[in-house]
């Protein structure tokens, strides 16, 4: 038992060590939910908790430190269901700062849109769903992985419905809620027949199962099904269909919120995932048909959102299968994890997710602010804007720009290390790098769509625009932090890569640690029954 083990109090100190930003995410929900009591109806103390909770959170992500193999060992915590190594911690950092930022653009624009007595509700589910995504980082088994997946989807549904009086984001939310069943069921269906085909719940022990026995038919059904829940929270085709009514309807910061957050969670669960494959399996065949398969998902992936989106006349919906087609690309990248060195294509990813991370916030308060103070989003209606608020269509030029993957920009950068690491994967990285230019080409149909608006059409006397009010100072902080982010990844990407190549390979060495605990746990349960038989 647990408790007859005299280092059982030690080792959980050590574990609740390494989950802190979690815990203190878990603190921070309960903290939201209090503060109303002290004064009830104020907002300001909500926002405050919040914002300090998730310092505190980002305080402890960084506080992660794994440089030798025995402090590794202790990174796998609560019976190798967690894995906390670098590559989690840096994307719990920035998954806390964006959380924060998040945080600021509700403040911005949907305080006034929210009852008081809402806020710390709203608060406490925009908290849950960043607890849920820092746990899908780290999963590293099976009931894991579905309960990070569950914790960060049931607070994202409430929050795509946070304005029950709007019929869009009612919609929107129904729509979401009823996909994300279906993928929970699917996921769950496939993560049953894993476990029954290797009898084990760890990732390590399912790779460990393929590479002896091969692909069994009942092993692909397992690892379709389970790729088919991850398809919901990357709205990958054909599990995409929730998400431009979800971005439409919501509020823009959940929005914001939901096409960064949501998508590099579930890219850092395939990932690992994939590794898992990758470290323990040893047969190319396997490996090449995996690679083909997730490689061919994002391929369709990128290409839909793309195509679909060049028939888009709504900024958001625009933004909605732009994020469609980015995660399509960096489900390629998590393709070729299987045919090169893992190290260049996971910093890739965190680079890729860095960057994206600015690039979304950035379009979407623009977006928000052209709703707010014109009253739409129909691309058509911002005839002549450029005149009337040169910056403001500037920068929005310069976030679209850089989701097109212009070169000084940091979207540039992001693609550009991950075809690089892509096209080392041989004739299928070759082909899916092709892949890439080509939906990167014609994508630049439809983001410079807003600009040759803006610039180049005149607005018509009966659909005048009213003119933009001065914008809070906030507003353009915000703008100015975005613009600078992709200025400096695109132009000086060099201190932005070496973070992310220093925080993307030892994951590997997790994988391989979680393999070497269950033997050594295997070991342990198996001698004393071989020493009970021998007395016998």
């Amino acid at each position: 038992m647990l408790l007859s083990d005299p280092q059982w109090l030690p080792q959980l100190m050590a574990d609740l060590k390494l989950v802190m930003p979690e815990l203190w995410l878990v603190v921070t929900m309960c903290l939201v939910l209090i503060v109303p009591f002290i004064r009830k109806g104020n907002v300001v103390l909500p926002v405050f908790v919040t914002i300090f909770g998730l310092m505190m959170a980002l305080l402890a992500a960084q506080g992660v430190h794994l440089d030798s193999f025995e402090s590794l060992r202790q990174g796998l915590v609560f019976s190798n269901s967690l894995a906390i190594d670098p590559f989690s911690s840096l994307f719990k950092t920035l998954l806390m700062v964006f959380a924060i930022l998040v945080v600021a653009q509700w403040t911005i624009f949907g305080r006034d849109k929210t009852h008081a007595l809402d806020a710390p509700d709203f608060l406490c589910l925009l908290l849950g769903a960043t607890f849920g995504m820092s746990l899908m980082a780290s999963a590293n088994n099976l009931i894991m992985i579905f309960i990070a997946t569950e914790s960060a989807s049931i607070p994202s549904y409430a929050l795509a419905g946070f304005r029950k009086k709007n019929k869009m984001a009612t919609e929107g939310s129904l729509k979401y809620v009823l996909f994300g069943s279906v993928s929970s069921a699917l996921m769950l269906y496939g993560m049953s027949m894993l476990y029954g085909v290797s009898g084990s719940l760890q990732l390590s022990d399912i790779a460990s199962t393929i590479n002896t026995d091969g692909m069994t038919p009942l092993m692909v059904v397992g690892l379709v099904g389970m790729l088919g829940g991850f398809a919901f929270k990357l709205s990958a085709v054909p599990m995409h269909f929730w998400c431009p009514d979800v971005f439409e309807g919501a509020p823009t910061e959940v929005t914001t919120f939901l096409s960064v957050a949501s998508k590099g969670a579930a890219i850092c669960m395939l990932a690992r995932v994939i590794q898992n494959l990758g470290t323990i399996v040893y047969n190319e065949e396997v490996l090449t048909g995996i690679a083909l398969g997730v490689g061919a998902l994002g391929a369709v992936t990128a290409t839909w959102g793309n195509l679909v989106a060049l028939h888009q006349t709504n900024l958001k919906r625009l933004l909605a299968y732009s994020s469609i087609s980015h995660a399509g690309y960096m489900i390629m990248g998590c393709a070729v994890l299987l045919l090169v060195e893992p190290k260049l294509i996971l910093s890739a990813l965190l680079f890729y997710v860095l960057v994206y991370m600015f690039m979304n916030l950035g379009a979407f308060t623009v977006a928000a602010v052209l709703e707010r103070h014109l009253g739409t989003l129909e691309i058509a209606d911002y005839a002549g804007l450029f005149k009337k608020s040169p910056a403001l269509a500037s920068l929005l030029i310069v976030f679209m720009l850089s989701l097109f993957g212009m070169p000084g920009l940091g979207g540039f950068m992001g693609k550009f290390l991950l075809g690089a690491g892509m096209i080392k994967a041989g004739t299928i990285g070759t082909v899916l790098v092709g892949i890439l230019l080509l939906n990167t080409v014609f994508s630049l149909w439809y983001y410079l769509r807003p600009a040759y608006f803006m610039i180049f059409v005149d607005e018509q006397d009966d659909q005048s625009l009213p003119g933009i009010a001065p914008l809070r100072p906030a507003i353009w902080t915000i703008l100015g932090v975005c613009c600078a982010m992709l200025f400096w990844t695109g132009l000086l990407p060099a201190v932005g890569t070496d973070i992310a190549q220093d925080n993307g390979h030892m994951i590997v060495a997790s994988v391989q640690n979680a393999q070497d605990t269950n033997n050594q746990h295997t070991s342990n349960v198996i001698e004393p029954i071989a020493k009970a038989d021998a007395h016998r």
